[in-house]
């Protein structure tokens, strides 16, 4: 009888790369075999490109099958979550954009903001994007020429302004979110370290406990609490990374001790915070499943 592979010879592995003089940037390679996410979003724009296997993941209220070639895209602070689909596991890499980087680069182009809130689809079959995406990865790996990893960059940040972009415009949710959530939300973004309740949340805006709970969830997508995690998760990234111990960071924003963070932060980026930081040891050497040479060159031409 046959054995899937992934029980034993194929594990999950997750490293994270920066560049000096790309502030603002991050590449993430991943397979993931085991690992799956709940409901979360991130601070920042994730730019993917799926290589090998298959996952899925929900977005938007439907369920959405990330196969090789396809590009995953997500604005800060969209949900979804993330699960693997292929016994060859889930295999795809990503930019992770800061909105201060991404915007720079999108003024470059004269585009006249705001900074857009959410991709017409969070899945495409774009193959153009595909192959700039591939090449991009490819320069992170091999090139050391800091304005040719700037250009391939802003090449996928051309292609997402031409084909992926929603020019400005109120969006539904936008319209339709009561101010009482708009402000528990601003607050909750503001004070990520306040061991509130939502009765003192509640009190804030003038609403019932359990009323502001089933509210915020059908507006936001996760109840009050989920959401405080996901922005504790968010502002205790962007403290590590600019040098904050692991201790310091964890009272910083909220959490109970580390371990409550480790638990917290691999829910949301697949791995814990020195990890995070420092890179799997794996890293180092070259991993055939995450490999740029993958089915997706094939697949993907301009």
């Amino acid at each position: 009888m046959p054995t899937r592979r992934h029980d034993s010879a194929v594990q999950d592995f997750v490293d994270f790369s920066r560049r000096d003089g790309l502030e603002g940037l991050e590449i993430m390679r991943a397979r993931w075999v085991k690992q799956s996410f709940p409901v979360h979003a991130h601070d920042f724009y994730n730019i993917a490109l799926n290589y090998r296997g298959g996952g899925a993941f929900d977005c938007r209220g439907a369920q959405r099958d990330a196969l090789p070639g396809t590009c995953n895209l997500m604005a800060p602070g969209e949900l979804h979550t993330g699960q693997v689909k292929s016994e060859d596991g889930w295999v795809y890499r990503s930019l992770h954009i800061s909105p201060q980087l991404f915007g720079s680069m999108l003024q470059a182009i004269d585009f006249p903001g705001p900074l857009p809130g959410r991709f017409k689809s969070p899945l495409s079959n774009d193959t153009v994007l595909a192959q700039r995406l591939v090449r991009t990865f490819e320069s992170f790996e091999h090139e050391s020429s800091l304005l040719g990893q700037e250009s391939l960059l802003f090449s996928v940040v051309e292609r997402l302004l031409s084909d992926h972009i929603e020019r400005a415009r109120v969006s539904a949710d936008e319209r339709s979110e009561p101010m009482a959530i708009r402000r528990v939300r601003e607050w909750l973004d503001e004070h990520p370290a306040e061991n509130v309740s939502s009765r003192m949340l509640a009190d804030l805006v003038g609403l019932s406990p359990w009323y502001l709970v089933r509210a915020f969830k059908r507006y936001q997508g996760v109840p009050p609490h989920r959401y405080q995690t996901m922005v504790r998760v968010n502002k205790a990234r962007t403290l590590l990374l600019a040098g904050g111990r692991l201790a310091e960071v964890a009272a910083l924003t909220g959490f109970f001790d580390q371990s409550h963070l480790n638990r917290c932060f691999k829910s949301v980026l697949g791995t814990s915070p020195g990890r995070y930081l420092s890179g799997s040891p794996a890293s180092i050497q070259r991993d055939r499943a995450t490999s740029s040479k993958t089915v997706v060159l094939r697949r993907a031409s301009v």
